[in-house]
């Protein structure tokens, strides 16, 4: 098992063997965007209390705070279903 930083428990097999689907869909989502707090680009790092991408600058000064919940969008960490939903409910295309 495995917990989202949004506290929900997931079956840790199903969330790796989905790990390319939904990076492929994180990366759709961040393509163009420019960082929400400095308008940096790329905005290719989240923050899930806000469901909103940032730049790596502000995703470090921002992990200070574990209230934030940052995590990168390119592939070193696995996404559970509801921090992806955040992040496409806020950022629909």
């Amino acid at each position: 098992m495995i917990q989202s930083k949004l506290g929900n428990t997931y079956d840790k097999t199903t969330i790796i063997a989905n790990d390319s689907i939904t990076h492929n869909t994180l990366k759709q989502l961040y393509t163009g965007k420019e960082c929400n707090d400095c308008k940096a680009k790329p905005a290719n790092w989240a923050t899930l209390k806000r469901g909103v991408f940032i730049c790596i600058n502000c995703a470090q000064t921002l992990r200070a705070d574990s209230d934030n919940k940052v995590k990168s969008c390119m592939g070193t960490y696995l996404w559970c279903p509801d921090e992806l939903e955040k992040m496409r409910e806020k950022n629909q295309k």
